[in-house]
């Protein structure tokens, strides 16, 4: 049996994004060097910025990622679409997971089909 899944951090904006429209779309996974979740997009690890109240937990042995309410919205392996923009994390009113200089900062996620 493998090692028990550890809850990644995230970066979480402290107030929200003001409306951006740029698009990003991506399999939601974990930075292991950083233990911070992220977006994978062509071979890119993107630190998001997540709505305020926004965390990460493991729920029937998934990582997943809930909403303000409580509701689990996607989980690790999804393939999510966020609206939002790139910006500096002090713009997103947020300290990035991964250290890194830009972080899209999201307004908007649905989770595509597949």
């Amino acid at each position: 049996m493998g090692d028990p899944l550890q809850t990644p951090g995230l970066t979480v904006q402290r107030r929200p994004a003001k409306r951006m429209a740029a698009r990003l779309e991506g399999i939601l996974g974990v930075d292991v060097a950083a233990n911070c979740l992220v977006v994978h997009n062509g071979g890119r690890r993107i630190d998001v910025a997540w709505p305020p109240g926004f965390s990460a937990a493991v729920r029937d042995g998934s990582i997943v990622l809930i909403d303000t309410s409580g509701q689990t919205v996607a989980k690790m392996g999804d393939r999510v679409v966020l609206g939002g923009g790139y910006v500096p994390p002090s713009a997103a009113h947020a300290t990035s997971c991964t250290g890194s200089e830009r972080v899209f900062a999201a307004s908007s996620l649905r989770l595509l089909s597949v």
